[in-house]
């Protein structure tokens, strides 16, 4: 009879933990779903602020949750519309339904857009370093780039064919391009950026 009281309060003990730990995986989850719907609530609200009607902003999102689920760097969403690596290496701002696209590119970066004439998604390197494209859910979008990057600064565009083979490259200052009628559109994987 002690065993079977001994084992029966083992069992509500172990039970007790585990209700205490589900609790605590609950309560985590609670508030981590609050601070998504908050942030959620933040960027809905700078995007009507811009002009974007609720159906157009509710698109936006899904171009914006779809771009972060194709992305292999840490990354988080920064705005309405951008989407920032968490190491600083690129930014990605997505294009807003009905919006004129942010053509301009910043000085030290090169900028690259998926549609032709500085239109649709752009990402945005500012770092000297090789990057893959797929990293960024970027490769073979390449249609149009900008490279404001400081005098001199050397960019190499490469396509993953086995290894990395060289297509071109673009000297800065200011150097821009549109690849939409060149064998190059929608090729690129890879850029060493400087």
């Amino acid at each position: 009879m002690e065993f079977k009281a001994r084992t029966t309060k083992r069992t509500a003990a172990l039970l007790c933990g585990i209700a205490v730990a589900l609790g605590a995986g609950t309560a985590t989850a609670a508030a981590a779903d609050r601070a998504a719907q908050s942030a959620e609530s933040v960027y809905a609200a700078e995007a009507k602020a811009v002009g974007l009607s609720d159906r157009q902003a509710a698109q936006l999102q899904d171009r914006v949750d779809a771009q972060l689920a194709d992305m292999k760097v840490p990354a988080e969403q920064v705005s309405y519309n951008e989407i920032r690596a968490k190491d600083g290496s690129a930014s990605i701002t997505v294009s807003a339904p009905g919006a004129a696209a942010s053509t301009s590119c910043s000085y030290t970066y090169l900028c690259l857009w998926d549609g032709a004439n500085w239109t649709g998604t752009k990402l945005s390197f500012s770092v000297c370093a090789f990057r893959d494209l797929s990293d960024y859910g970027f490769s073979d979008r390449l249609t149009s780039y900008k490279n404001n990057q400081t005098s001199g600064t050397r960019s190499l565009f490469y396509n993953w064919q086995g290894s990395w083979v060289y297509k071109f490259d673009s000297h800065a200052y200011h150097t821009e391009d549109s690849l939409a009628n060149t064998s190059w559109n929608n090729m690129i994987d890879g850029v060493r950026v400087c």
